[in-house]
């Protein structure tokens, strides 16, 4: 089995047959390499559906932000969905053993939206659209990564619009949106959107 290795990192065989799920849909970043990504397994697989590709996008982007340190101490690192739930296992499969900031990650789904700030990434399903501008305003006050596939969602105040271009996932990034609240986005992670809004309130692209 050939592997591609980002500074010959060591994973399981779990994880890297988990990575290479999501692999060719995640080969635009993959192109930063360097300490972004671990090892990938070469050996063939199906191909990933669009939940695997997009809950891989969701687990990746906490790697690629960094919260105020005024953010309340916790002891994991919540990734709340906000509605329906598009993904079905795939969210939690992918986070499965996974560490973010050092923090075992958990999944959390709920119908109910409140200012609450363990959830750093706050994925907004389609079916809370109507209700869109309160649900920004509420995650701005908790400091939350807000995440969607709802169209024209990075224009309307969120932070990380997933779009689908070419039969691919992709994503924009609303950075004066992040800089209100509070977050910094890595100049690494901007290096790959398809559109970037905004500047931070530094008045920089990232970091």
């Amino acid at each position: 089995m050939r592997r591609v290795a980002c500074q010959n990192r060591r994973v399981s065989p779990v994880q890297a047959v988990r990575a290479n799920t999501v692999l060719r849909l995640l080969a635009p970043m993959l192109l930063l390499c360097s300490s972004l990504f671990p090892v990938y397994s070469a050996a063939q697989q199906e191909r990933p559906t669009e939940a695997q590709v997009k809950a891989a996008y969701v687990y990746n982007f906490g790697k690629f932000v960094r919260w105020q340190s005024t953010a309340p101490a916790t002891d994991s690192f919540d990734i709340c969905v906000l509605g329906k739930n598009p993904f079905g296992s795939a969210l939690q499969n992918t986070v499965s053993g996974e560490k973010i900031e050092a923090k075992s990650i958990v999944v959390r789904n709920t119908t109910i939206m409140q200012n609450d700030a363990r959830c750093r990434i706050l994925f907004i399903s389609s079916s809370e659209e109507s209700r869109l501008k309160s649900i920004l305003t509420l995650a701005q006050q908790s400091n939350s990564l807000t995440v969607s596939d709802i169209p024209g969602f990075a224009q309307r105040g969120g932070m990380i619009e997933l779009v689908s271009q070419e039969g691919r996932i992709r994503f924009e990034v609303n950075l004066a949106a992040a800089g209100n609240a509070g977050l910094t986005v890595s100049s690494e992670l901007l290096k790959v959107a398809v559109k970037v809004i905004g500047t931070n309130q530094a008045g920089e692209i990232g970091r």
